[in-house]
């Protein structure tokens, strides 16, 4: 069993890495400028559409910059107002306000879950006297969920409301490694609304983005003007990209992953965190909830997660991922969702840290332009030559990558044959308890779908199983009909799980 970890801080581990030898530090200024000039040089080279880039240094933003295009079809530049959907980056903020709540003496992170969420029923194999809220936010409750997080993050088929009643349909995994989920950072929300009477929203609103002056960090999208949010992006048929549907509504904007923020807020959440709370000359949160955030729960226990990119990753903590950068101690929180890429990244002990995000095309740029502001604040010599020759590297990959995409798109169209079946024996609505309802409707000669907030068209997967795709965040999910002889179907199984005709 993966045991975690509450003695051991990151603090701890920034006084166990001796610091290399260094060339004198560069001026800020030199840093922004050579950051500036990579980040405009991968958006120039077709890497990704657009690019927002912010470096935070010495308790201050040195660089806050859009690079390309928010929205490519509509030629609405990205800059420094454009609204950035961060995707798991959100789990930082969720885990600082749970680390908030417990210097306050709110809760404990030992404590059992059953102790912060009564009255849940748990699945069976799962012991809720024994699974902390520690355990969760490390990733090792060993519990595989698929009714919360579906709802949570892609359909919002099921209300938050009734969220803590779908704990139930989690499933116990056979191992016990640290496998990273939402499912740990939805429960902790949880959490926070038995102990806040306003809610996670609200408390994160009032408690974290305000006393950081992050003034435009989002957990929803309603009253936000459409035209300032990046939106994604798809590969066309001429190599370039073309703006696709952000398929998030206030329904799915979730505590694991669901917000969108300006690059300077972005900036200013690295700020307080490499500064122990501090920010504009203000101790604005208390030094000990950030060493409570940043300190070590448990240990990655399966080698393929102990590297990302450039990146060395140790563990985790609440809400952060913990590791090293050519060893110096890293703190960092990455997301990905339809073709956004978020990178959050820090080094405390150097008081520097990197947010770049993406909207599309490879998501990789976002390290690499985060690892060059670390080699030229370490005093790197190879600094520009190590990115550059990074980035040549990924150019060249550019047309391997838009011919698997031409394929790709190849390969549905061979797929459209006709079904066995009237698309209007397919049509209908079905459901289940633990994902909701899901309806199909046929307009002329096309069957649509409709499953929560979600909507789109289906195409022809498999014509000789009945089996069509629908697109969910970019992604393909198969839907396989099953019928009793003739006459409409009777079910639908999607991701494993039996919707029942109504």
């Amino acid at each position: 069993m993966t045991k975690v970890l509450r003695c051991v801080t990151f603090a701890a581990l920034l006084s166990a890495v001796p610091l290399a030898a260094q060339s004198p530090r560069p001026e800020p200024t030199e840093i922004a400028r050579a950051v500036d000039s990579l980040a405009a040089r991968v958006v120039a080279a077709g890497v990704t559409p657009g690019l927002g880039v912010a470096v935070a240094m010495d308790g201050r933003t040195i660089l806050a910059k859009g690079y390309g295009w928010a929205d490519a079809t509509n030629r609405i530049a990205a800059d420094a107002r454009t609204l950035w959907y961060v995707a798991s980056t959100s789990k930082s903020y969720t885990g600082f306000g749970v680390s908030l709540l417990a210097t306050q003496g709110a809760l404990d992170f030992s404590a059992p879950i059953e102790a912060l969420l009564p009255g849940v029923t748990w699945p069976a194999g799962a012991d809720p006297q024994r699974l902390t809220l520690a355990r969760f936010l490390s990733h090792t409750h060993y519990l595989n969920d698929l009714a919360v997080v579906q709802s949570a993050a892609f359909t919002g088929a099921i209300p938050e409301s009734r969220w803590p009643a779908l704990i139930r349909f989690a499933r116990p995994r056979a191992d016990t490694n640290l496998a990273y989920s939402n499912f740990g950072y939805n429960v902790a929300a949880m959490v926070i609304d038995r102990k806040r009477p306003e809610g996670w929203r609200r408390f994160l609103d009032s408690a974290v983005y305000r006393p950081a002056g992050m003034a435009e960090t989002y957990a929803k999208l309603s009253g936000l003007d459409a035209r300032r949010i990046a939106k994604p992006h798809a590969l066309d048929a001429a190599g370039g990209f073309v703006t696709r549907t952000l398929e998030k509504t206030d329904a799915t904007m979730n505590s694991a992953g669901g917000h969108v923020a300006t690059l300077r807020d972005l900036a200013r959440w690295v700020i307080v965190h490499t500064d122990s709370g501090k920010i504009d000359g203000k101790q604005v949160f208390p030094a000990r909830a950030v060493a409570r955030s940043h300190r070590l729960l448990a240990r990655h226990t399966v080698e393929t997660s102990k590297r990302f990119a450039y990146f060395v990753r140790e563990g985790w903590g609440a809400g952060w991922d913990l590791g090293s950068y050519e060893g110096e101690p890293m703190v960092s929180r990455f997301g990905g969702y339809h073709s956004f890429r978020s990178h959050l990244s820090m080094l405390p002990r150097r008081r520097i840290g990197v947010v770049a995000q993406v909207n599309g095309g490879a998501g990789v740029a976002t390290d690499i332009v985060a690892a060059l502001a670390y080699d030229l604040e370490a005093g790197r010599p190879n600094a520009r030559a190590r990115a550059s020759a990074r980035l040549d590297s990924l150019i060249a990959q550019l047309p391997v990558v838009r011919a698997r995409a031409a394929a790709g798109d190849s390969a549905r169209r061979e797929r459209q044959k006709p079904l066995g079946r009237a698309l209007t024996e397919l049509a209908g609505s079905y459901e289940s308890d633990a994902l909701g309802r899901i309806s199909f409707a046929v307009q002329g000669d096309v069957l649509r779908y409709r499953w929560g907030v979600l909507e789109g068209p289906a195409e022809v997967f498999d014509a000789e199983k009945s089996q069509i795709r629908i697109e969910i965040a970019g992604s393909g999910t198969v839907v396989s009909f099953r019928f009793d002889g003739a006459g409409p179907a009777r079910s639908v199984e999607i991701l494993g799980e039996t919707f029942a005709r109504r």
